[in-house]
């Protein structure tokens, strides 16, 4: 689950509450995953939504926040997307007639992350309601052609950049649609042809999405493999742990990584966590410390990287009035060097 950024601050309101009556979650041991990926237990990168405070930052502005995350340990940054059909706008200085321009976000990140020794992930066209359309088969080929004109246009003018690491698919599929008989054929359609176009026109760079199991519709095996046989075509899966819905523990986060640790063995695609930075508990506001260390440790050794959402909104001292929570993150994070 995304809270929606609509400040400076941290986003406001509180997750809907979810109940497990109808979900039963056997523990798994790590051993029955298989070979344990030894990455430490801290974010290397953090997703960076669009929104009111970061689509006009300056070079230099990125330049401040990169160095605050970068002294956390984090140095890779995925864009979550660059054009924004829902409001109709390209953060990048898109092609004639495509979108119509709004501040150019994308030059201003990229210029400042390369000098830096950070990655970044681009992404291409989000439409915030996508899940109404997953059985459509019609529609996600309309949208495929947006992904792959906006991945053109994006390649010609940043392939060379520096710090260009990869693509970010940010139709977020969740349970609900993975669990939905009717959508699996259309979404695997859509999401296998868009990875195979990005493979093989532009750069043939990684690409990446973050699925999500937040409806419970899916035990966790049902989860992994239905993750396995739609988004095959990824490089990365990073998955939202859910730690900060309120509903999810870090036992229960262990069981779902666990089972997806196992289920994506030997397929080629990498599995990341991304862990909440938020929490229900303080009102959509920023995790508390200890919880969030407990949810990072609860995927460890199923995993070869942690991202996190998100760094701009829960932990940037200088946006939400305190470096509490910054200075706790640090401190944790250093320690585990």
């Amino acid at each position: 689950m995304r809270l929606p950024i609509v400040s400076t601050m941290t986003a406001a309101g509180v997750l809907a509450a979810a109940t497990l009556s109808s979900l039963t979650l056997f523990p798994l041991t790590a051993e029955a995953a298989g070979a344990v990926t030894a990455a430490s237990p801290v974010m290397s990168s953090t997703f960076l939504q669009p929104s009111g405070t970061t689509i006009p930052w300056t070079a230099r502005q990125y330049q401040s926040e990169i160095a605050l995350e970068r002294a956390a340990g984090i140095t890779g940054i995925i864009d979550q997307w660059t054009v924004d059909e829902d409001a109709n706008q390209a953060y990048y200085p898109d092609a004639s007639g495509w979108y119509p321009r709004a501040s150019d976000m994308t030059d201003p990140l990229l210029s400042a992350a390369g000098p830096a020794g950070d990655t970044v992930w681009l992404g291409l066209a989000n439409v915030s309601a996508w899940q109404s359309h997953a059985g459509d088969s019609k529609w996600l080929s309309n949208q495929l052609y947006v992904d792959e004109q906006t991945a053109d246009q994006l390649f010609k003018l940043y392939g060379s950049a520096k710090a260009f690491k990869g693509w970010y698919v940010p139709f977020e599929v969740s349970d609900s649609e993975l669990g939905t008989p009717a959508d699996v054929a259309p979404m695997k359609s859509f999401f296998t042809s868009l990875t195979s176009y990005l493979h093989s026109h532009d750069g043939s760079k990684q690409v990446m999405t973050s699925p999500t199991y937040e409806h419970l519709t899916e035990s966790p095996a049902q989860f992994a493999a239905s993750v396995r046989n739609v988004l095959s075509g990824f490089d990365v899966i990073d998955v939202q742990d859910s730690g900060g819905s309120g509903y999810e523990k870090p036992s229960d986060i262990t069981n779902w990584f666990t089972a997806l640790h196992q289920a994506l063995a030997g397929t080629g695609s990498a599995l990341w966590d991304d862990p909440d930075l938020f929490s229900a508990d303080n009102h959509g506001g920023p995790m508390a410390p200890a919880q969030l260390q407990a949810n990072l440790k609860a995927a460890y050794g199923q995993v070869s990287a942690y991202s996190g959402f998100s760094f701009t909104t829960q932990l940037d001292p200088n946006l939400i009035g305190t470096s509490s929570y910054y200075d706790a993150y640090q401190a944790y994070e250093r320690k585990q060097s």
